[in-house]
């Protein structure tokens, strides 16, 4: 059997090699960027329903790979088929030859644009998940002491994350997920300083969590206003899970209360003098509860 018989699925099987090596790159580097995460390594507790969401996850990568196999099957062993009858000794790299490659590199170079620009988005989305139950389950303790707590509540175009019914008062919670520096261009990569208007980490500072804190609290203030017809303050918080804060004196007494909800620190919204009369926390409960689509 001649050499050139064997070109079709050299083609084939180098395509086939240059994909998976790229995927298990992105592996690779997706591990490296895990482990900057704040969180990584921590044991986080599971949500109502854990189990089930990671079979449907599972699932679903099945069923996608199942879906895939079904489209490429005919194309790919067509291309195989026709491929072997192809008189290769024959062929020449001239204008025809060199278009198809440039097609082919076009669409490889717009396939591998796609998966790696989704694949940063999904880790982002993971991430700030990951964030949002760390707070959530968190904050969920501080039912024992009195408080009313409130997930991902509806507010038109946007949800606050959080809202928290304290005796001391009330607070609508941002959580905000932020992965450390590279290794080795920080001196202390888990420390995040706050000066009552901007976050500064040790390689970049930003005002966007704390801006979009306060507009969410004054929405949540104005639309207990509506519902009781009572002015309640409202407190801005943004959550930061698995970072060391450190406040400065202005921040100490800043409008906006930046916390890690790690540990016990959530229980600062249990300490203080109550301001909130019970019925009062359930009537703001009920008002806010009515956000939610109900379930005929």
């Amino acid at each position: 059997m001649k050499w050139h018989m064997f070109i079709s699925h050299a083609v084939f099987l180098s395509s086939l090699f240059v994909t998976a090596l790229i995927i298990l790159l992105f592996k690779v580097l997706r591990a490296v960027r895990q482990r900057r995460s704040p969180l990584h390594g921590k044991q986080i507790g599971h949500v109502p329903g854990q189990q089930l969401l990671d079979r449907i996850d599972h699932a679903d990568r099945e069923a996608t790979f199942g879906y895939d196999v079904m489209i490429m099957a005919l194309p790919m062993l067509f291309l195989v088929w026709a491929s072997m009858r192809i008189e290769w000794q024959a062929v020449t790299f001239g204008a025809a030859e060199a278009a198809f490659f440039a097609g082919w590199l076009l669409i490889f170079a717009y396939g591998f644009w796609q998966y790696r620009r989704h694949a940063l988005r999904k880790e982002k989305a993971r991430d700030g998940l990951l964030a949002e139950r760390v707070t959530g389950m968190q904050l969920n303790r501080l039912v024992a002491n009195g408080c009313l707590v409130l997930h991902d509540l509806p507010c038109g175009d946007f949800n606050i994350d959080h809202v928290v019914i304290a005796p001391r008062g009330v607070y609508a919670i941002e959580t905000k997920s932020f992965r450390k520096p590279k290794s080795g261009s920080a001196a202390d990569p888990h420390k995040v300083q706050f000066d009552g208007a901007t976050l500064k980490f040790s390689d970049f500072t930003t005002k966007a969590p704390i801006e979009q804190a306060r507009r969410q609290a004054k929405f949540l203030a104005s639309l207990i206003r509506e519902s009781l017809g009572d002015s309640i303050p409202v407190t801005p918080a943004v959550s930061l899970p698995g970072w060391f804060i450190e406040k400065t004196a202005d921040a100490k007494s800043a409008d906006v209360f930046v916390f890690t909800p790690m540990g016990r620190a959530y229980e600062w919204f249990s300490y203080g003098e109550e301001v909130l009369q019970p019925g009062v926390r359930t009537l703001i409960a009920k008002a806010l509860a009515l956000r939610y689509p109900t379930v005929d």
